[in-house]
């Protein structure tokens, strides 16, 4: 009966479903661990997890989604994929410039800002900024040793938007 079940249910539904259990489950682990260790603690645990994740999921993302290149341009485009894969359909981000040196992206909507929004998570024990600083880090060293990763605003510290700048170094 259940695979009957789950055939009925599309595609699209059981990502949202996924994505929402999988950001509220991390959000919901943050609120729980950083009152426990502390900030300092949390945040070098957060980024260990972070940037060594990043490390392992953005090289291979880029190889099955056979994304080309190893510039700017291509470590966002893999930036995007992993996460509409992993936090779809809530993450909207914009493009505001774009080369093979320079990018800059803004999140608009962010479902780690839905679920801590959700679940009363302050702005202090959110996984980002150091978090998602440390996963830009990881995934762009992993993808290019030249490329780097940095967040100029953040929506935790009362931004309209998160942003991120990746560039590759000469």
């Amino acid at each position: 009966m259940s695979e009957e079940l789950l055939k009925k249910i599309p595609a699209e539904t059981k990502l949202a479903y996924t994505a929402n259990t999988l950001t509220a489950s991390i959000t919901l682990l943050n609120k729980v661990l950083a009152p426990l260790v502390g900030s300092e603690k949390y945040n070098e645990l957060n980024n260990k997890i972070w940037g060594e994740g990043a490390a392992i999921l953005f090289p291979m993302i880029k190889k099955d989604f056979n994304i080309p290149g190893d510039d700017a341009i291509a470590a966002m485009n893999v930036f995007d994929v992993v996460a509409n894969i992993t936090i779809s359909p809530e993450f909207e981000a914009e493009r505001v410039e774009e080369s093979p040196k320079r990018v800059v992206q803004r999140t608009t909507k962010c479902p780690w800002m839905e679920r801590a929004n959700e679940y009363g998570l302050t702005a202090e024990f959110a996984s980002c900024p150091e978090g998602h600083q440390a996963w830009g880090v990881g995934g762009c060293k992993a993808l290019n040793p030249k490329l780097t990763h940095k967040m100029t605003k953040f929506m935790t510290k009362g931004d309209p938007y998160c942003e991120y700048v990746v560039e590759l170094e000469e």
